[in-house]
């Protein structure tokens, strides 16, 4: 009996007690099996993600939004202000005071106040449903202020050209969310927008004046000249290209930027997983294979948008893709220097990276 304690549930204890008194008589509870190192593995990561902290950032509005909110006239706050319905009023009187530089814009435009639409030049085209917009309902209206506040401020920190007669080349804008704010800021500068999605870019050239755009292939080159783009931004584009297609797109960028212009980029890294992780967003095998993957490689890729593709764009290199700056770096910085790295930026998920041509 007293050779079978260490099986019973409470015998564990007693066993290794007794068989110190008795002199190894009574065996000792067998040792633990070694612990599985793939599931060791799985939770250090999984634990690491889940602890995995956003940076804080200051947040105000700077330009373009501040030169728009330069041309009201007196008066034309209050006037946004009177037009507020309970759904805008609830968004106006929670929302934190810097966030209301850009809530006079989007609900001028959203309310159709005349007078702030006609003195910013912003349009109050909204895509229909069946267009794909990154946004939509009255918090959308006018476009994506705070994106292109951040966006327009990192080139021109990084000393890009943007003044009269530059080109600048939203590449992946989709219908032109923030691009339709960066035309009203400087209408002088030739914007550009190119998308696969051909729907969407149809609806923009069709409602957004000011702005060139075009459907762009799913492979390189497009049709630009070597050198004619004075900055280039990409918001969410690399965070879907497989290896292949994210190394020859960034090839054909540093074809069309010119010297001393600029690349500014959005990529998913080891915080957009964390971010997706902590938000109940991604499958927890799903997040610690790509996590080890991103590790061991400095880029992974999965499948996202099935045989149906994304919003009918199709292509096998276009997914959920995360790099790491190391991985980015050892592919740009022969051609580019590297101006900032801003990680979990975008909402606490993708970060910003600014490269400007050597």
């Amino acid at each position: 009996m007293l050779d079978s304690l260490h099986r019973r549930p409470r015998g564990g204890a007693w066993a290794v007690a007794l068989s110190a008194l008795t002199r190894g008589r009574v065996p000792t509870p067998p040792p633990p099996p070694p612990p599985d190192l793939d599931a060791v593995r799985r939770e250090t990561i999984l634990r690491s993600l889940r602890a995995n902290a956003a940076p804080r950032y200051e947040e105000r509005a700077r330009e373009p939004s501040l030169d728009l909110l330069a041309r009201l006239a007196p008066g034309d706050a209050e006037l946004v202000r009177q037009r507020l319905d309970d759904e805008t009023r609830a968004e106006w009187d929670a929302a934190p005071p810097w966030t209301r530089d850009h809530l006079q814009l989007i609900f001028a435009v959203h309310h159709r106040v005349e007078p702030v639409v006609r003195r910013t030049g912003l349009s109050t085209a909204t895509p229909p449903d069946d267009v794909h917009a990154m946004a939509r309902g009255p918090l959308a209206a006018g476009g994506d202020f705070w994106i292109a506040d951040l966006v327009a401020t990192a080139a021109l920190e990084a000393g890009a050209a943007l003044g009269d007669g530059a080109r600048v080349l939203d590449f992946g804008c989709s219908s032109g969310r923030h691009l339709r704010v960066l035309q009203a800021w400087r209408p002088a500068v030739r914007w550009m927008g190119c998308d696969p999605n051909e729907g969407a870019v149809r609806w923009a050239a069709g409602h957004l004046d000011g702005i060139e755009f075009f459907a762009s292939p799913l492979q390189p080159p497009l049709d630009l000249a070597a050198d004619s783009l004075d900055a280039v931004f990409a918001v969410s584009v690399w965070s879907h290209f497989g290896t292949g297609a994210a190394e020859r797109w960034l090839a054909e960028m540093a074809r069309l930027v010119r010297p001393g212009g600029a690349l500014v980029l959005t990529v998913q890294g080891l915080g957009s997983l964390a971010h997706y992780l902590q938000r109940g967003r991604i499958d927890e095998d799903a997040a610690a294979r790509a996590a080890e993957e991103l590790l061991a490689r400095g880029h992974a890729w999965m499948e996202a948008f099935g045989p149906q593709g994304d919003w009918g764009v199709k292509d096998p290199e276009w997914g959920m893709a995360y790099m790491t700056l190391e991985w980015l770096a050892e592919r740009t910085l022969g051609e580019w220097t590297l101006e900032r790295f801003d990680p979990r930026r975008i909402h606490d998920n993708q970060d910003l990276v600014v490269l400007r041509r050597r």
